[in-house]
């Protein structure tokens, strides 16, 4: 009998936290919000690709880098709050005080597919992209690009099954 496939597609939940000492995964980790339809993706982008000519034009050697991998998200309407964890903005009486939109610290990122036993994503060390807009379309929005970087022990990610207490929070 053939293993049942568990697609990781439809609804996601993306969780942050600043990434921990020694580029630990963040202990305590906040829900981004509510995200646009569709608007997830992972991506692998090719790496720097290293190559060595000789006289004629003739290769010789040829080496590939480490592909660049991305999560990419639209969240609607982000709250305040959620907008203070990633710039450093402050809150004061219903009013979001924004002084950059420069995300200076690494962020560990958990996305979770909503079909148990699916394929979920966790990275301990991130450089994000925080690019808001607005729209009459979609409202307010913030995208964000998520760069999953290399960790001092060579790890990139982790892949892990969706578990019910995934989505309990």
């Amino acid at each position: 009998m053939a293993k049942k496939i568990i697609m990781s597609w439809s609804k996601c939940k993306i969780e942050v936290g600043k990434t921990g000492e020694d580029e630990a995964m963040a202990v305590s980790l906040t829900n981004i919000g509510i995200i646009n339809d569709k608007s997830t993706t992972l991506a692998t982008e090719d790496g720097e690709k290293l190559t060595a000519t000789a006289t004629g034009g003739i290769v010789v050697a040829e080496e590939e880098g480490e592909p660049v991998v991305t999560i990419t998200t639209r969240v609607k309407e982000m709250d305040f709050d959620t907008e203070k964890i990633f710039t450093g903005a402050t809150v004061s009486e219903e009013e979001l005080v924004v002084k950059t939109n420069v995300v200076s610290d690494d962020f560990s990122v958990k996305l979770t597919p909503k079909n148990i036993g699916a394929i979920g994503i966790k990275a301990r060390r991130t450089h994000v992209s925080f690019r808001p807009g607005s729209s009459e379309e979609e409202g307010s929005y913030v995208d964000l690009t998520f760069k999953i970087l290399a960790c001092s022990d060579g790890e990139l990610y982790k892949k892990f099954r969706v578990k019910a207490e995934d989505w309990a929070s």
